[in-house]
């Protein structure tokens, strides 16, 4: 489905505008200068921060499903109340990488999937729902996106790009800390069996956001040189060894302080998508005998 970032009704525009630019730092708009771009590296730019809008758009739909489950969780009225304010910060950062994107080109080429948008599972308890996507979302996919953003700012020279980049990493920082804190209160009250299925859910997260954000490289790869003109784009190998370094210093070290066995979780990552790889498949094919004729 395509991102609706747009309205024709006043009320909503004038309370959307009102709540996204609360504490908002100006972003110099009209230095944002791609001219010195060659054809190529402008779509790779454009197409990096389209996919980003989408990515923000499906983090913010994760954040209201986690706030619709948290009172049913048992989690305490100053905790759902700060939620609203990081669904909010989702919403600006999606404007801000599609106002990104439609400056180099246009961002309606990243749409999102309407089955990412809807994770509600009746056979999960409200407060393992909310644990399991604190863990992912934040403990890992929030505190990751802290250190990738700086790598990603210390990178961009265009002026516009690294004070959107600041922005975004501003918020995500909050989040950051938001999401331990939560789960710090939520992991203790899980019953040992929770606590045993939350491990494994963890090593497929981090399969997950390894395979996002290095993907296929290799961890003692060589990143090239940095280019000229730089509009927040980084190089798959700076990528790669940036998100690997954060979770073996940072991620790891603060899950196992919250309990869960992260550095297992970690080692037996490729294995735990191997087989929900192969459960996935097993379960396609049995959706295929059943309705064929």
């Amino acid at each position: 489905m395509a991102l609706a970032l747009t309205t024709d009704v006043a009320l909503f525009e004038r309370l959307h505008r009102r709540l996204v630019d609360a504490q908002m730092p100006a972003i110099p708009w009209s230095r944002l200068d791609a001219s010195a771009l060659d054809d190529a590296a402008r779509e790779r730019t454009r197409r990096a921060w389209s996919t980003r809008a989408a990515a923000e758009y499906r983090s913010m739909a994760v954040f209201c499903e986690m706030l619709a489950r948290m009172p049913e969780a048992g989690v305490a009225l100053p905790a759902i109340t700060a939620m609203t304010r990081l669904v909010r910060d989702e919403a600006r950062h999606t404007e801000l990488c599609a106002r990104v994107a439609d400056a180099l080109g246009g961002h309606g080429d990243a749409p999102v999937d309407a089955r990412a948008l809807r994770l509600y599972d009746p056979r999960m308890s409200a407060r393992l729902f909310v644990a399991r996507w604190t863990v992912s979302m934040f403990c890992v996919g929030e505190s990751t996106s802290v250190a990738l953003l700086r790598t990603l700012e210390r990178h961009a020279t265009d002026p516009c790009a690294r004070a959107v980049l600041r922005a975004i990493r501003r918020d995500e920082t909050l989040h950051d800390r938001y999401g331990r804190a939560l789960a710090g209160a939520l992991i203790p009250t899980l019953g040992d069996d929770e606590r045993v299925w939350l491990a494994g859910d963890l090593a497929l997260s981090f399969a997950h956001y390894e395979r996002v954000n290095a993907g296929d490289v290799p961890d003692d790869a060589e990143a090239p040189a940095a280019a000229g003109v730089d509009l927040g784009l980084a190089s798959p190998e700076a990528f790669a060894r940036t998100f690997r370094r954060h979770v073996a210093c940072v991620v790891i070290p603060a899950v196992e302080a919250l309990g869960l066995p992260a550095r297992a979780a970690w080692d037996h990552r490729h294995e735990a998508a191997a087989m929900l790889r192969g459960a996935q498949a097993a379960a396609d094919d049995r959706h295929e005998a059943s309705t064929t004729p």
